[in-house]
């Protein structure tokens, strides 16, 4: 049993570590989404009134930058193609690959840039529902203003 358990377990680590792959599977292997964030799922987020999930595909174009930005509530990444480097304020650039995952607090400016071939991202945001998605922040503004 415990062999059995172990194969199960082996054939989906496996799966796991080719995400291109699995994600191929799912979309027929030739869908192209289009630049930006395309929403995927919209939900309120039960035992917190105030929240919701959002989950997009995010796909940002090969050299491109995605304006400078900050997002009310968490925002958690996994990149499932291409690669980007995430530039954060305050914070030393970061390159992401496929396979990579992230996370990004509240309120925290960034704007990141698509590596060579772009890249695409699985984004899961905890939103504050009645707040903007994505508030864009003036290069000339220093800072998230206070709440």
């Amino acid at each position: 049993m415990k062999k059995a358990i172990g194969q199960v377990c082996l054939a989906a680590a496996a799966l796991c570590a080719s995400p291109a792959l699995a994600h191929d599977d799912l979309t027929g292997g030739d869908h192209e989404m289009p630049a930006g964030s395309n929403e995927m799922l919209r939900a309120p987020l039960s035992g917190a009134p105030d929240l919701e999930v959002i989950i997009s595909d995010v796909v940002i174009p090969a050299g491109a930058q995605v304006p400078r930005h900050y997002h009310p509530g968490e925002e958690f990444l996994y990149v499932i193609e291409g690669s980007a480097t995430h530039v954060e304020e305050g914070q030393p650039d970061r390159p992401l690959n496929v396979g990579d995952s992230y996370v990004i607090a509240p309120r925290r400016i960034h704007e990141p840039i698509g590596g060579p071939e772009g890249a695409r991202a699985i984004v899961f945001r905890v939103h504050v529902k009645d707040q903007p998605e994505r508030v864009l922040v003036p290069r000339e503004e220093a800072s998230v203003p206070a709440e």
